[in-house]
């Protein structure tokens, strides 16, 4: 089976530098615009099945790259969600680093004995997205599957196949309208691409261009 894995648009959040966890943020005109980008990028993509994240910034992509595809199941899944940010949620980047600054840091370093104020614990956002990776591996051992998520979610699932240490997971940048593809089956799964943006031209965000992470 092909996963391809994509990250939502930029959000409005995402422009602004402020954290959105779980919020439903929708995505701003460049979000728009990238998104129709990725949907044009896998027009001629022999697509079995599509599943999304519910908020609708991971949603509206989707339903880009589903306009092509109509007659693909499109469906949500609740373990595609982004963490879950507690108290960090609705804040500027400034404001995490003036009032959570040592939570920040082990967040960024030290994200498997992380646990934001209020938030989702790292230990189940894993458990939850590889329980989504098996029980998708089983249904659909051979085809294709688009699969739009969030940035911790991609992270994991990349991290997993690499046989990665959860803990430098932030060292991996996931750019937003991106595709990563994941070759799973035969003796080991192996990752095909990872943040491909060549399809975004300007529209690409690089990492310096978003700090709330």
């Amino acid at each position: 089976m092909r996963m391809i894995i994509v990250r939502h648009g930029e959000s409005e959040w995402n422009r602004i530098h402020r954290y959105q966890g779980q919020i439903d943020t929708k995505l701003s005109d460049v979000g728009v615009k990238q998104a129709a980008a990725l949907a044009e990028r896998l027009r001629d993509e022999q697509i079995n099945f599509i599943y999304t994240s519910p908020l609708q910034r991971a949603a509206h992509t989707a339903a880009a790259i589903a306009k092509y595809h109509l007659d693909v199941p499109l469906q949500q899944e609740a373990a595609l969600l982004e963490i879950g940010h507690g108290e960090w949620e609705g804040k500027f980047v400034e404001e995490i680093t003036a009032k959570y600054a040592a939570g920040l840091h082990e967040w960024r370093i030290h994200p498997t004995r992380s646990q934001m104020p209020g938030g989702e614990s790292f230990s189940n956002v894993l458990k939850r997205t590889l329980d989504f990776k098996e029980r998708i591996c089983a249904a659909h051992t051979n085809g294709t599957v688009v699969v739009s998520t969030h940035d911790v979610v991609v992270k994991v699932l990349v991290a997993d196949v690499l046989g990665m240490d959860m803990d430098r997971i932030n060292c991996i940048w996931i750019s937003n309208a991106s595709i990563s593809m994941i070759e799973y089956g035969g003796d080991l799964p192996y990752l095909a691409s990872l943040s491909d943006t060549c399809h975004l031209g300007r529209l690409a965000i690089t990492h310096e261009g978003q700090k709330a992470i």
